[in-house]
């Protein structure tokens, strides 16, 4: 069985690493394809979904794969499932956004993610990932993802900021409640309500959705308390 997983901003494709140990523990055959948003430059999100469901097909030989994402990687895990659920056996997404629904909401959004882009091209990259970890959104709770300042290029991730800002993403909810299949799990951590409600939003909507919540945890779920997001995954893929 094939896992293919997608990193988050400030994250690269080794962040899965730790989690990849551990499932292996459970299901030695499993092979988990990491995505390395920097490795290429894309211009769109459709670009990005065609490109990559691409590879995924000519990979997964006619067999599903799960799909996992984290954040960026959870939003961009979701339009590769409404563009081609028959690639999925089932897809889980770590405190992740189908979209915004108003045009102010989208234009603050890209205001803020173009200032990141900016800056990113001229202030040191510590200091910006330092402020990153910083915000609201995070809880409060130290960075636990492994995190190789030295491995990452500014200058792509200005260009994910860019590209695949909120801002300029469509909203999935009415795709996500048109699903027949796959199953697609939005798992959020306790102390986490924005992340909690959006799951429990999606969900009510979309007959394939589910929202868990997993204890001790923020945003960063998978690596805040990696026991339960892959023993949650586990059953929720394979169960």
């Amino acid at each position: 069985m094939k896992i293919f997983c997608i990193h988050g901003n400030f994250q690269t494709a080794k962040v899965w690493q730790p989690l990849e140990e551990r499932m292996k523990a459970v299901f030695y055959d499993l092979e988990m394809i990491t995505e390395d948003l920097c490795a290429k430059q894309f211009q769109s999100f459709d670009d990005w979904t065609e490109d990559f469901c691409g590879r995924v097909e000519v990979q997964a030989n006619g067999e599903k794969s799960i799909l996992l994402g984290y954040s960026l990687g959870g939003r961009l895990a979701l339009h590769a499932c409404v563009r081609r659920p028959d690639l999925w056996q089932a897809v889980v997404v770590a405190g992740a956004d189908p979209g915004l629904e108003s045009e102010q909401d989208k234009s603050l959004q890209l205001d803020r993610d173009r200032n990141w882009a900016e800056r990113l091209k001229r202030e040191p990259l510590e200091k910006l990932a330092d402020e990153w970890d910083e915000q609201p959104v995070f809880c409060g709770i130290k960075n636990q993802a492994p995190r190789n300042l030295g491995e990452m290029d500014p200058d792509r991730l200005s260009r994910q900021f860019e590209v695949f800002s909120k801002g300029l993403q469509e909203n999935l909810v009415p795709e996500l409640a048109n699903l027949k299949s796959p199953s697609v799990l939005f798992l959020s951590g306790e102390k986490d309500e924005k992340y909690q409600g959006i799951g429990e939003t999606v969900a009510k909507s979309s007959p394939v959705a589910k929202a868990q919540v997993v204890a001790d945890a923020g945003h960063r779920v998978p690596w805040e308390n990696p026991e339960t997001f892959v023993q949650v995954l586990i059953d929720f893929a394979f169960g």
